[in-house]
């Protein structure tokens, strides 16, 4: 380890850090404005978990639309009088039938 305005400097950096607060994060250490490193710091976190929480609210939504489609895109067979109905043997769950993929994992567990 380094000094300690340096390792908030790579912290920072290595986060993605606006150049201006990590140079405001740094001479605050310098300084001895501990304070106010703390205060770049716990900013960036929460920046960081409102970006994760984003990503995760994207996740789950692709989840939700894969079991969607596990359940709505079954095949259809057309009856005798033309009309298209859902086979009496598809599943709702799209990995019954084998349709997840490599290290997807079911919705059940």
């Amino acid at each position: 380890m380094g000094d300690l305005s340096s390792d908030v400097e790579r912290c920072l950096c290595d986060c993605a850090c606006d150049a201006e607060r990590v140079q405001r994060a740094k001479c605050s250490c310098e300084e001895g404005r501990a304070r106010e490193a703390k205060r770049v710091l716990l900013s960036e976190r929460q920046r960081l978990l409102d970006e994760m929480h984003s990503r995760q609210r994207g996740i789950d939504a692709i989840d939700h639309m894969l079991h969607r489609v596990s359940c709505e895109c079954t095949p259809r067979r057309t009856c005798a009088d033309g009309a298209q109905e859902k086979s009496p043997d598809a599943t709702c769950a799209g990995e019954d039938a084998g349709l997840l993929g490599e290290g997807e994992v079911s919705a059940r567990g």
